[in-house]
């Protein structure tokens, strides 16, 4: 399960190393959490060791609550169908793409919403949708009307 876990915190993770470190080198917590990749470390490339490695880190700092969370996260993403985890992981790539300030943004925006009470979510989530539909609308009106000329 820590193996699944630590591969969906490392598609995250962005960050490459020069060499290749090895095993050894590696602290004993890391090492723990990692012990599933000890007979491969040495053919992973640097940039895996290093994913691995900061994912490993990521886990040592949590503490129960957080960790019990992104396992049940985690859990919910395994029953997305694989429609859904390839939309999602789309979705993600393009975030990816976006100015670091706009990321922030987005961040930003997405804790104050946390922060809301579930009414206010979810009057948001509906407000969002019905004007979704409305833009929706008005562009197939739009397309139809192009094609009607």
């Amino acid at each position: 399960m820590i193996k699944f876990i630590l591969c969906a915190i490392l598609a995250f993770a962005n960050i490459s190393l020069a060499s290749a470190l090895p095993w050894s080198e590696l602290a004993k917590e890391e090492q723990a959490v990692l012990k599933q990749f000890s007979g491969q470390w040495s053919q992973l490339s640097s940039e895996q060791q290093e994913k691995l490695q900061l994912g490993a880190n990521r886990w040592i700092s949590m503490n129960s609550e957080q960790r019990e969370s992104l396992v049940n996260k985690f859990d919910q993403w395994q029953q997305l169908p694989p429609q859904q985890q390839a939309q999602l992981n789309k979705k993600f790539e393009q975030f990816k793409k976006l100015p670091a300030k706009q990321q922030q943004q987005l961040r930003s925006t997405h804790q104050r919403f946390k922060q809301l009470s579930r009414d206010k979510q979810r009057k948001l989530m509906d407000k969002f949708k019905k004007s979704k539909q409305q833009r929706q609308q008005k562009q197939n009106r739009n397309q139809s009307r192009r094609r009607n000329r």
